[in-house]
């Protein structure tokens, strides 16, 4: 039997003719014992109440050093704390002082009611807008589709069928709420959120002319780990100044480098949800936002020069002067001459064809923010001050960040919602001009105050909604938005991302390893930077010293597929595992984006040009891909962590068994186990089964 013929007839008598939704088997209550003999009540002293503990505490290790903080969250053998600044830090417990570690505990067990609180709160929303409008939400899901769908929304790929079957055995109540922060606390969290933030942001390894973003890259990475709070986050790329070989967060402005109108509409859309793109060449014919708004706002960045122009001529006389290597040269140079600077002088004006009675062509603009309805004139968001020219951009931060900014912690809160539940609460999530136009406003409302009472704490945010049951329930098939607004019954039924289906196969493939495998490139511009003025002898003698270390390496290469084979150096000497081309790593440590033959590429991974263009559409090439592609050949290779662990079973149903925990995160049926293991008499082998269910549809979706 070939195995064409095995997706055919094996994957529909197996899986059915859609996505497979297993039922959960239900024991029955044991019939009470007529030998039970009664136990007489004892009545106990009550305990007095413990005195509730401070939101703020002062924390001291073995060293005596001391910081004031609130307790966040704990794995166990560290603390996660936030200061009253919005800094967060990581605290082991080994090294705390004992009066600190029993915090610790208390704190942790005064946090699940305020946990639960708030999931109640979302959920009393959620609820109050399906009975308004009549609609039943779904049922809960199984353990087998909830443990798949956290692993894939939290760590970015499935589980191993070793992770499926501790958590399916695991007979606690509180097991679920343990896995998310479990999960929450582990690298994979830090990878996908990478991979969401690089689409939000436009990441990309190069911005031309040598100009290489690792560092930034790095940042970015650095704070999703530190789980630096949102607003943090964004005000740092907003006012950051430097060049990109030693500041990561300029690599932000400098994505859009001397075009500060499109990194302006960008901003604001992704930012704000503020749909104002239209309104950079003329006033917006569907919202009230104005040419004049536009450039009003644009004025905030007139004094922020992201064009190279002071250091091109410095470049201009070392290419013609210099006797160097022009390679070493050009790398050294391009992360020099990338440079946000802060000017002395304000240069938007209007342009030449501005057509409007507000305003004349060439005219100097003047910063103003703008406004969604007349309340924000009272609002704290908008007392800043705009008579510092070189102070505008901070300003600007200010403003838009501000806890009470009119869409800021609705733009974020909606995305994130939409990251879990598969859509947003108001669709586009780049156009919120019209809250009304949510699905569920109060919902939305609601939260907003959530993303502020937790600071902007993404991971928090997460936390509450993951242990929500709305996210808990069975899934929605995708909703007809034509017909009416989505109350969220359950999460929408997904496709995994490109991200979610590649590092799956690494799961696959490598197991929990995969997250061994972390790039190290920042260090390449590291080794370039100037530390000092640009100037054609600094510039020189950096190649010079560079050549003579040899640090000219490190490249990435084309593998011989397409794939990006990456320089054992570019992961600190620790490299992934290759294969026919393919670097076994995830996709956060890949090139960003990869090869329009990737895999990554061909199953939806943006090209970074546009926000929010990834993909989950299907398609031929990916079908073919599946089915006859490199990846399906090392997934069925003796060496593969599902078919090692199936391997090791002793029983054929039970060899079955594990490959269902693999890829689709549940036990087969017994219909699907018998003709398994009927097929597997007839000469079927396990790499054969890894290819059916890897074809099937039930692996490719989110339930």
């Amino acid at each position: 039997m070939n195995r064409h013929s095995l997706l055919i007839v094996t994957s529909t008598l197996l899986l059915g003719a859609g996505v497979g939704f297993a039922k959960e088997k239900r024991g029955k209550i044991p019939a009470k014992s007529s030998d039970a003999k009664p136990v007489a009540e004892k009545t106990a002293e009550p305990e007095p109440e413990a005195k509730p503990l401070d939101a703020w505490h002062v924390w001291s290790d073995a060293d005596g050093r001391k910081v004031e903080a609130e307790f966040r969250s704990s794995d166990g053998e560290s603390v996660e704390v936030r200061t009253r600044e919005g800094k967060i830090y990581k605290l082991a417990l080994a090294k705390l002082v004992e009066e600190d570690r029993e915090f610790a505990r208390r704190a942790e067990g005064e946090r699940a009611p305020a946990l639960r609180e708030g999931a109640a709160k979302v959920d009393a929303l959620v609820l109050a807008g399906l009975t308004k409008a009549g609609v039943k939400p779904n049922v809960p899901a199984t353990d087998e589709h909830l443990v798949r769908r956290l692993y894939l929304d939290i760590a970015g790929r499935i589980p191993t069928a070793p992770e499926t079957a501790a958590f399916l055995n695991d007979k606690r109540a509180d097991k679920r709420a343990r896995l998310i922060d479990t999960l929450l606390a582990s690298p994979g969290y830090t990878s996908q959120m990478y991979d969401w933030l690089g689409d939000m942001l436009r990441l990309t390894d190069d911005y031309g002319k040598g100009v290489k973003t690792y560092l930034y890259e790095e940042w970015v990475k650095e704070q999703v780990k530190a789980n630096t709070p949102w607003d943090k986050m964004v005000y740092e790329m907003i006012t950051a100044e430097g060049r990109l070989s030693d500041t990561g967060p300029v690599g932000y402005l400098l994505r859009d480098r001397g075009m500060p109108l499109d990194n302006l509409s960008n901003t604001l859309s992704t930012f704000l949800g503020a749909n104002v793109a239209c309104a950079q060449c003329h006033n917006h014919p569907l919202a009230d936002w104005k040419e004049m708004d536009f450039y009003a706002m644009a004025s905030f960045f007139g004094a922020t020069d992201t064009t190279y122009a002071k250091a091109t001529g410095v470049a201009k006389r070392i290419g013609k002067s210099a006797n160097v290597d022009k390679n070493m040269l050009v790398r050294v140079l391009a992360p020099n001459l990338a440079e946000v600077e802060t000017t002395g002088r304000n240069q938007t004006k209007l342009p030449e064809d501005y057509k409007y009675k507000d305003g004349k062509p060439g005219e100097a603009v003047a910063p103003r923010l703008i406004m969604w309805s007349e309340k924000d004139k009272e609002n704290p968001a908008y007392q800043i001050k705009t008579d510092s020219v070189p102070d505008l951009r901070r300003q600007f931060g200010r403003w838009m960040t501000h806890p009470q900014n009119p869409r800021f912690a609705t733009a974020i809160a909606n995305r994130v919602w939409k990251k879990l539940f598969g859509l947003g609460v108001q669709e586009p999530v780049a156009d919120l001009d019209d809250l009304t136009k949510a699905f569920n406003p109060e919902l939305l409302a609601g939260l907003t105050e959530l993303m502020r009472r937790e600071r902007f704490d993404l991971k928090e945010f997460q936390r509450v909604l993951f242990n929500t049951q709305a996210y808990q329930r069975q899934v929605s098939v995708t909703p007809d938005l034509a017909k009416g607004p989505y109350l969220f019954q359950g999460p929408v039924l997904r496709r995994m991302s490109a991200s979610q289906t590649w590092d799956s196969v690494l799961a696959l493939v490598i197991g929990t390893e995969l997250d061994q495998f972390k790039l190290q490139r920042a260090q390449q511009i590291r080794d370039v930077d100037l530390d000092g003025p640009l100037s054609v002898e600094a510039v020189v003698a950096k190649v010079q010293e560079l050549s003579g270390e040899g640090k000219g390496k490190g490249k990435a290469r084309r593998g011989k597929k397409g794939g990006d084979k990456l320089d054992s150096a570019d992961f600190g000497g620790y490299a992934p595992p290759q294969f026919e081309g393919m670097t076994m790593a995830r996709a956060s440590e890949l090139p960003q984006p990869s090869r329009e033959s990737h895999f990554l590429r061909m199953f939806g991974q943006s090209d970074r040009q546009i926000a929010d263009s990834d993909s989950v559409e299907g398609g031929v090439p990916q079908v073919l891909m599946l089915m006859n592609g490199d990846v399906q050949k090392v997934i069925a290779s003796q060496n593969s962590k599902a078919l090692r662990d199936a391997a090791k079973e002793k029983t054929v149903e039970k060899q079955v068994e594990s490959l269902y925990f693999s890829f689709l995160g549940r036990r087969p049926a017994i219909t699907e186990r018998q003709y398994a293991v009927k097929l597997m008499s007839e000469g079927m082998k396990l790499p054969d089964l890894t290819w059916v269910l890897f074809n099937t549809r039930e692996f490719m979706f989110v339930q």
